[in-house]
């Protein structure tokens, strides 16, 4: 949230606050002026569909709040406080108020006060919501597109827009930095025909209301809509169910290209942490159709949440979160669960040097792998940073499980003789063709050459090791990074560290070179002309 926003939301609630206090006073002067012995005001909440009590007034100028909340009595007056099809409440009078028109003004200015506090309040939750809705809609659709806009719009504390296509706002869509649902509106198929190829490569939720046809419905289906509903028989209140429903969920179109990657450093300070956690927030700019999921699983106080969330000192961590047995992702985001995007989220690591005992427990470690089952039909990208490798019973489980394991080392000698003990140990466990070796700070003053380091290590040739992935020393980025907790791959894209980073996973084919994509697919010269002609 920016300074200006912040301010914003200040100056809405001191406002907000003053209407209520008119609102007092507005009713106050009903009371006095219907000649009624008791009144009490109920506000509509849209988000649970109901009455909440807010307060109650007596002829002798009374205000009973909290502790003596009224119930609606069987005896008592009703009456609805609308306009125009919006509620704004209800009160609840102890008899039948006495007309004039001195009481009927103070019924439209509390009519115009609780309309403003609407407005408000509906204006500070959509500055906090971070829900869009696009309802997608052809010509022969826009009439009930209009309608279904206005209901939702009474419904709902969210953005919503009317879009021809999506195409219009495919871009906005990657950035994922909103939960974003499209709903169409539909008579036929030729809409969803249009946008077929962009709805195949976006990893959305989609709504679908058309006619009451069979046939179109299943189309929808091959195209992974979330929900079909008919038009015969649709509700606003049904749909807005569904959004409720999907507010918190993540969508995942592509389970069966899941991967788990452990990335463990060879020594302590080697870089990991960096690496691991912009390798993720890398993973999930470029993949926006995928989801990411870093978990942050040293065994010494963890600092990742201060990059990845901004939060100093989280209070729930991976051993709450693991040790609470549930796999919904609302859950699990009051359980040490943090959404960094919409398709990007952490696991905040221990916090205290003395949880290190837990994360080695056999009952912890069950725990862990039942989740990481679970989670494996949510993300399609799972990196686990295991902070120094070592041959610890949490480490070597998450070795076994993972589908690729990075092995972080510098070009020093000791770094390089400890390397050489855990090739060993990883090759005895049956593990060599998963492990990558990554050399940070490659180009240091006092790094080691390739060939002295291939001498040193003396290993056979089926079992020589690939040095083929090198990160520069890029300490201008880093420590400005490190100093302010940034990530260097949001705030700086074009240093060097993250152009090499990005390039060894285009390498590894972990995501694709947009602009090849984009080169290979532009159409001839010669193809031109043939369509012209």
């Amino acid at each position: 949230m920016t300074l200006k926003t912040y301010q914003t939301k200040i100056n809405e609630q001191k406002e907000l606050d003053i209407y209520y206090e008119n609102l007092v006073d507005l009713l106050k002067y009903y009371v006095l002026f219907a000649q009624i012995s008791q009144l009490s005001f109920f506000e509509y909440d849209y988000e649970y569909n109901d009455y909440s009590y807010s307060f109650s007034v007596d002829k002798n100028d009374k205000i009973f709040k909290e502790n003596h909340e009224k119930t609606i009595f069987q005896d008592d007056i009703s009456i609805i406080l609308e306009e125009d099809g919006t509620i704004y409440g209800m009160l609840s009078i102890s008899q039948t108020p006495k007309s004039s028109s001195v009481v009927d003004e103070l019924f439209s200015k509390i009519i115009i006060l609780l309309k403003k506090i609407f407005n408000i309040k509906k204006d500070l939750l959509s500055q906090e919501s971070k829900l869009e809705l696009y309802i997608i809609s052809d010509e022969k659709s826009k009439n009930f597109a209009n309608k279904l806009l206005n209901n939702l719009d009474i419904l709902l504390n969210v953005s919503i827009s009317i879009e021809s296509s999506v195409i219009s706002i495919v871009e906005k869509l990657k950035e994922k930095t909103k939960k974003s649902i499209l709903i169409y509106t539909v008579d036929d198929e030729d809409l969803l025909d249009t946008d077929k190829e962009l709805l195949n490569g976006l990893n959305e939720f989609i709504v679908v209301i058309g006619p009451s046809d069979y046939n179109l419905s299943l189309y929808c289906g091959h195209l992974c809509v979330y929900k079909y509903l008919s038009k015969d028989e649709f509700v606003p209140e049904k749909l807005k169910v569904i959004i409720e429903e999907l507010k918190n969920k993540t969508q995942n179109k592509y389970i069966h290209k899941n991967k788990i990657i452990a990335v463990s450093g060879i020594a302590g300070g080697i870089g990991t942490t960096t690496i691991s956690m912009n390798m993720a927030n890398m993973l999930a700019k470029k993949n926006p159709d995928k989801n990411t999921l870093y978990i942050d699983l040293s065994n010494t106080k963890a600092i990742s949440n201060l990059f990845l969330s901004q939060n100093p000192l989280p209070t729930k961590t991976i051993i709450d979160l693991v040790n609470s047995n549930e796999f919904d992702i609302e859950l699990n985001l009051k359980n040490g669960l943090e959404k960094i995007r919409e398709n990007f989220y952490a696991i905040n690591g221990i916090q205290k040097h003395i949880d290190s005992d837990f994360l080695e427990q056999d009952v912890f470690i069950e725990k862990l792998l039942g989740y990481l089952a679970h989670m494996g039909d949510q993300f399609n990208f799972i990196i686990i940073d295991t902070g120094e490798s070592n041959a610890s019973v949490l480490n070597t489980t998450i070795y076994d499980i993972s589908n690729e394991l990075w092995i972080l080392t510098e070009m020093s000698l000791p770094h390089i003789s400890k390397l050489k003990t855990f090739f060993t140990l990883m090759k005895r466990a049956g593990l060599k063709d998963k492990l990558t070796f990554l050399v940070n700070r490659y180009d240091s003053v006092n790094a080691i050459s390739v060939s002295d380091v291939t001498s040193i290590l003396n290993t056979a040739n089926e079992d020589h090791l690939n040095f083929d992935f090198k990160i520069p020393n890029d300490y201008t980025t880093l420590g400005h990074c490190w100093n302010y907790c940034e990530l260097a791959s949001s705030t700086h894209p074009k240093s060097i560290f993250v152009k090499k980073l990005e390039k060894i996973l285009l390498d590894r084919e972990f995501f694709k070179d947009i602009k090849k994509v984009e080169h290979t697919k532009r159409p001839s010269l010669l193809n031109f002309l043939k369509i012209k002609k």
